[in-house]
């Protein structure tokens, strides 16, 4: 299994597990080096996704992580997350945020990785609130 930053021809396959952005913005964010894949040698298959955007402008903001069922719970999330992190503190950045749902689980693994959540909304439309997680890269 290796980590890296999607490429174009990466497009078909990461689109599978990224139905949350308009597949045109898929592509700006893979031109843009905002998206990490989980592959596998040696047909080099896309088995994960990381997606980030920038929050104001001026934070990193992980919008999406997301594995395919084998590769959930065996350390794959937490070594994209924790490449992620390095490369953004190594490019200058002091904070990472994210958010999740309070009905999903995902609260539980950005806990575990050091992240705090720091507020929550009540997005139209949906049922559950939004809790805002940040992580300090400094610390």
């Amino acid at each position: 299994m290796r980590i890296r930053s999607a490429k174009e021809a990466d497009f078909r396959e990461a689109a599978e597990l990224d139905c949350h952005i308009p597949p045109d913005r898929l592509a700006q964010c893979i031109a843009e080096g905002r998206v990490l894949v989980l592959s596998h040698s040696p047909a080099e298959r896309v088995e994960g996704l990381l997606r980030y955007s920038l929050f104001w402008q001026t934070t990193p903001f992980l919008d999406l992580i997301f594995l395919r069922e084998p590769y959930r719970r065996r350390g794959y999330g937490t070594a994209m997350m924790d490449l992620w992190e390095r490369e953004m503190k190594r490019v200058g950045y002091h904070y990472v945020m994210t958010s999740t749902q309070a009905d999903e689980e995902a609260w539980r693994f950005y806990e575990k990785l050091g992240y705090r959540r720091v507020g929550g909304f009540l997005p139209p439309e949906q049922e559950a609130e939004e809790w805002l997680y940040l992580k300090n890269l400094k610390e």
